[in-house]
């Protein structure tokens, strides 16, 4: 699991380091504290899993001129290409028409990062990610063609051996093979204030610990929730999970106990949409859309139906990673706590990661009582409280003792300021009914 992670310039963080990640990870925190930049940076983390060749003409014939590197897959386990859902996320057109890469003879493409600025020389002038080399053992299909130019915008480099000194950046002092190195250069994800070194028109991020499967990794936000299913997604989850329909009905029926007896199905979503759309089908009933049944219902529809299918597939080698933005977002208090004890139910003991970011007294009551009950792992679980002052991040965390003892004395752990909240919440053992 992903364990470390040192920042530099990407989004509202010019600067940062998180550490002493576990396997269950909830992020608290006033807006704009940095809790859902770093969501997505672990995205664009995870899903950068695509074979290539990280090469600059400017340092060749040296060891730093060609390494193996990865950049992003084509689609993620819910079937997005991860640049394009990122920018849609921030009301963007998917394709980025502005990028500065074009194609290659040799099927790779080559970037020019001089096109993006006017005023600022670049950190080195082109480079290019070159399908990668056949003795890596990777098949063809790896080349690049003209649809990834407008889909690309990030390269990896697992543990390399050796960088140039144009691509570390002063915030980061870490020998390269410490870690993963990660390199992005679309502007509107880069801190802009503040620019120093060439260096600082990139965005760059180091992570240390197991990387997850880059086909593994799910992010539930409200982009998810609110789109159709991919149908690509539904196909194979379809044909590769045993029995994946009757799974997902029990688990959406143990949150909403009015869908008992209930079938779940899979069809055409309606009004010519594209993708797939869930339906309910009670016995001798015409089936409903589960859009009929409210906001709620559907949040957990999008979220189950693909962490059930995840659950099935991840391995210790090939290990899943979860993202779930407000598991709150309209769910009444009583489903919400159902929707939560089938997550921790559907991960418990699979090599899945998860980070939770929520706003979320509930959340953070109910992950407290678990904790005291050892549902969920007090070694493997941390809430980490971010904030974000002047681009610097820092995180404060929580363990289960802790957790408890502000929430028994009133103390809200989402809040840095003294804020008079009109809810005050006691957690007491004894009032624990499980």
């Amino acid at each position: 699991m992903i364990e470390k992670v040192y920042i530099h310039r990407f989004r509202g963080i010019r600067q940062g380091t998180v550490t002493d990640l576990r396997q269950l990870n909830v992020l608290i925190g006033p807006n704009n504290s940095g809790k859902t930049a770093l969501l997505e940076l672990l995205y664009l983390t995870a899903t950068s899993g695509r074979a290539a060749q990280f090469v600059r003409d400017d340092l060749l014939p040296a060891e730093t001129g060609a390494l193996r590197a990865t950049t992003s897959i084509r689609a993620d386990l819910l079937g997005y290409a991860p640049l394009a859902r990122i920018r849609q996320r921030h009301g963007k057109a998917g394709d980025w028409k502005e990028s500065p890469a074009t194609l290659t003879a040799e099927h790779g493409i080559e970037i020019n990062l001089a096109t993006l600025t006017q005023s600022e020389p670049p950190p080195w002038p082109l480079f290019r990610l070159a399908a990668p080399l056949p003795e890596w053992g990777t098949a063809d299909r790896y080349a690049f063609n003209k649809r990834d130019l407008s889909k690309v915008a990030m390269f990896s480099l697992p543990q390399p051996p050796v960088l140039d000194a144009s691509m570390i950046p002063p915030s980061i002092s870490l020998e390269p093979a410490a870690g993963n190195w990660h390199y992005l250069w679309e502007p509107d994800f880069v801190y802009r204030w503040e620019r120093t070194q060439p260096i600082d028109q990139l965005a760059v991020w180091v992570t240390q610990g197991q990387s997850p499967h880059p086909e593994r990794v799910l992010l539930i936000d409200s982009y998810a929730v609110n789109a159709p299913l991919n149908a690509q997604f539904t196909r194979w989850a379809y044909h590769t999970i045993p029995g994946w329909y009757e799974k997902l009905a029990a688990r959406m029926a143990a949150v909403f106990p009015e869908l008992h007896g209930a079938e779940i199905e899979i069809a055409d979503p309606p009004e010519g949409q594209t993708g797939r759309a869930g339906y309910i089908r009670f016995p001798d009933r015409a089936p409903l859309a589960i859009d009929h049944f409210g906001d709620g219902m559907r949040h957990a529809f999008k979220l189950l139906a693909p962490l059930v299918a995840l659950a099935e597939v991840v391995t210790a080698d090939a290990p899943g990673l979860v993202l779930w933005e407000e598991p709150e977002v309209f769910q009444n208090p009583a489903s919400l706590i159902r929707l939560l004890d089938q997550f921790f139910e559907i991960i418990r003991g699979k090599p899945i990661q998860a980070f939770l970011v929520t706003h979320s007294i509930e959340v953070l009551a109910h992950i407290t009582r678990l904790l005291q009950h050892q549902t969920i792992h007090r070694e493997m679980t941390l809430v980490l409280r971010a904030n974000l002052k002047n681009g610097l991040l820092k995180t404060a965390w929580f363990d289960a003792d802790n957790l408890t003892t502000w929430l028994e004395s009133g103390l809200d752990p989402r809040l840095l300021d003294d804020v008079d909240t009109p809810l005050q919440f006691q957690l007491r053992e004894a009032t624990y009914d499980k």
